[in-house]
């Protein structure tokens, strides 16, 4: 009998672990899921951009303005393929 024992004490703490760790998983939820609040503020932004908003703003280099357009590709898309007219004045 003593030659069951020990991986049966196993099992039995690596059950409870599992277990453990099972509900803890049921319970634990991170808060990155979370609705974010629109009051405006963004549409606020957006309204405020410059007409063309390839040209690279005030306080930019050409440089930082391609790598912040760069995290956009969805709003900056158009951008990419003039990207040779980053910083020209219209």
């Amino acid at each position: 009998m003593n030659k069951y024992k020990m991986p049966i004490i196993i099992l039995v703490i690596s059950g409870l672990g599992i277990l453990t760790w099972s509900i803890i998983g049921l319970f634990y939820k991170p808060n990155n899921n979370l609705p974010i609040k629109n009051d405006g503020n963004f549409q606020k932004f957006v309204d405020a951009e410059i007409t063309d908003k390839c040209q690279t703003p005030e306080g930019y280099t050409d440089e930082q303005w391609a790598e912040h357009m760069s995290h956009h590709p969805d709003r900056y898309k158009e951008c990419f393929d003039i990207s040779k007219n980053i910083g020209t004045t219209y």
